[in-house]
């Protein structure tokens, strides 16, 4: 066992200390994962549903006693294994503890949860911190479990908000939109639709106060592409108001960003720090992020490193452009980086700035397991970085929505996220177009394309059909459609015009492959047990792959089953 020492009072001020021992039981499924979502016991799953409910508290850093990797950060990566430790192991290890323990300064409070066994790893730990500020758990394991509990709901806990919070459940989720919009009353044939400017719909106008989304995410990068609402007001000559323009209620944020993938080709960002800042403000948004430049992976390293730092650089003029002229949006600042160390690194660099709210860029493209790396880098450099502050910073992943990662997200404390993935689903998947009403699973569609379209005409010439066939084939599953009241013979009448029109729809080497999914969808026909107002509204309308008008409106609907029924379940 290791000689106590005399408490050295002359190390910087941390946060919070918790110290675990390992668990045998172990979450089914994962493998290779950080450290707190690995271990299953009693002790983690009250931690996780904690840190799910509340998020982070500023400067909390966890300590993980483990058999088999010594002593840990609860974001470290460790594979799965079977081995326990015991008394002597622990008083081997307990230098190594010491050491590690030392470098993180003098918490507040320190709470340790550890088994007899795995006590001499912490013995003489009052070298280290001050005797009154540590609390050791007793009593039973449930006991140990409550007191836990107690402990996490007596540190001081708050994340930096955004200025607009329509929801205190986290992760929160931004809605990215480039004309999202729908025409209402909704009709069946598009080719003769009402498209009058007053007729726009937003989700959240359809939706009212179910709307599947805690804000709207814009790109400035509208006004380089020339489309988009930005684009059309910044021509107009009176003051514009984005929130009124989009009818967005008071409820939701509106975040703005650069658009770093529209000139992900080109020497340098299309917005200077400045600019950004003052369009943002001149907009009305309510987050701005920091001009960025996206280091892809294919470049050289030298042009890597260019872009990482000049992002950095950018962050520090548009905080300062924010400060001088005391704009009222919150100011995020973008990260870019190549590895999880970069990243982590940024972090740092951030919050010595003054940014109390970042965003992680770059992302899109990457796997799960480097999201998931990266994002747990980030964590634990944000736990080191805000001990003695009185909250921690808001994290925003741009472009990311990895079902598979959500709960993830929520143990690591992510604040916010953006995607349109599963708005687009409803046109640019082959086989994935409408969510099941339960978040489980996914149908294709009913797929009636227009006649007069190109590829359909091409496809008539190729079948030697005549133009007047191709709209009589049309007719007849549009009108079998209207017809549709759920009953066998309805069903076989839609299928029957669906599928002599279908063949049109071959692609090469295919086949008519949407048949099957043709009978699946007429079978189980998971519109009648959504509860949303679009499938209430449409009913077999809206698994039909037709127009863009009906399309986006199933996009809305797989948006409104995603939010309710996966986010927030």
């Amino acid at each position: 066992m290791s000689k106590c020492l005399k408490l050295n009072t002359q190390r910087s001020v941390a946060g919070y200390l918790l110290i675990l021992g390992c668990s045998g039981r172990k979450c089914e499924g994962r493998n290779f994962a950080p450290a707190l979502e690995l271990y299953d016991g009693g002790n983690f799953r009250v931690l996780r549903r904690y840190l799910k409910e509340n998020g982070w508290p500023p400067g909390l850093i966890i300590k993980i006693i483990s058999a088999k990797y010594g002593i840990i950060d609860a974001t470290t990566f460790i594979e799965s294994y079977d081995q326990r430790l015991d008394e002597k192991m622990a008083q081997k290890m307990n230098p190594e503890v010491m050491h590690s323990l030392k470098e993180i300064g003098l918490p507040t409070s320190v709470f340790i949860n550890l088994g007899k066994d795995y006590l001499p790893a912490v013995s003489c730990i009052t070298t280290l911190f001050n005797a009154e500020n540590i609390i050791y758990a007793d009593g039973g394991i449930g006991q140990k479990q409550r007191k836990l509990k107690q402990w996490l709901e007596g540190l001081p806990n708050r994340t930096a908000t955004v200025s607009i919070l329509k929801s205190n459940t986290y992760p929160l989720y931004f809605f990215p939109d480039w004309d999202d919009y729908v025409y209402e009353p909704f009709q069946t044939e598009e080719t003769h639709e009402d498209r009058q400017p007053e007729r726009k719909k937003y989700a959240h106008e359809i939706f009212g106060k179910k709307a599947p989304y805690d804000g709207m995410l814009l790109s400035l990068a509208q006004l380089k592409n020339k489309k988009g609402i930005l684009n059309r007001l910044h021509k107009q000559q009176e003051p514009f108001v984005l929130r009124d323009e989009l009818r967005i209620p008071g409820r939701m944020s509106i975040f703005g960003d650069c658009g770093a993938f529209s000139y992900v080709a080109d020497h340098s960002p299309h917005f200077e720090p400045r600019e950004a800042a003052t369009l943002y403000h001149q907009f009305g948004f309510n987050l701005g992020a920091s001009v960025d430049h996206i280091p892809h992976p294919s470049m050289p390293t030298t042009e890597k490193e260019r872009r990482m730092e000049l992002t950095a650089s950018y962050a520090k003029k548009f905080l300062d452009t924010w400060n001088f002229h005391g704009y009222l949006f919150k100011p995020i600042g973008s990260i870019q980086g190549v590895t999880a160390d970069h990243y982590a690194r940024f972090v740092h660099e951030y919050i010595d700035m003054g940014y109390k709210h970042v965003a992680l860029g770059g992302l899109v493209r990457r796997k799960d397991s480097e999201i998931l790396e990266i994002v747990a880098a980030v964590r634990e450099a944000l736990q080191k970085s805000t001990g003695g502050k009185d909250e921690n910073v808001w994290v925003h992943l741009f472009g990311i929505l990895r079902p598979e990662l959500l709960s993830s997200f929520r143990n690591l404390g992510v604040s916010s996220f953006d995607s349109a993935s599963y708005l687009r689903k409803a046109w640019m998947s082959s086989d994935r177009n409408y969510l099941a009403p339960d978040g489980n699973g996914w149908y294709g569609t009913i797929r009636v394309p227009i006649s007069t379209s190109k590829a359909m005409r091409d496809a008539a010439q190729a079948n030697s059909i005549s133009s007047e066939q191709l709209r009589e084939l049309e007719s007849q599953c549009l009108s079998s459609l209207k017809r549709f009241n759920g009953t066998p013979k309805s069903k076989e009448e839609v299928l029957t015009a669906v599928d002599e029109y279908g063949p049109l729809l071959e692609r090469k080497g295919e086949g008519n492959h949407f048949v099957d999914k043709h009978n699946a969808l007429m079978n189980d026909q998971p519109w009648k047990e959504c509860k949303c107002q679009i499938c209430k509204k449409l009913g077999i309308q809206v698994v039909v792959f037709r127009g863009s008008n009906r399309n986006r409106r199933r996009g809305f609907h797989n948006t409104w089953v995603f939010y309710h029924k996966i986010l927030n379940k």
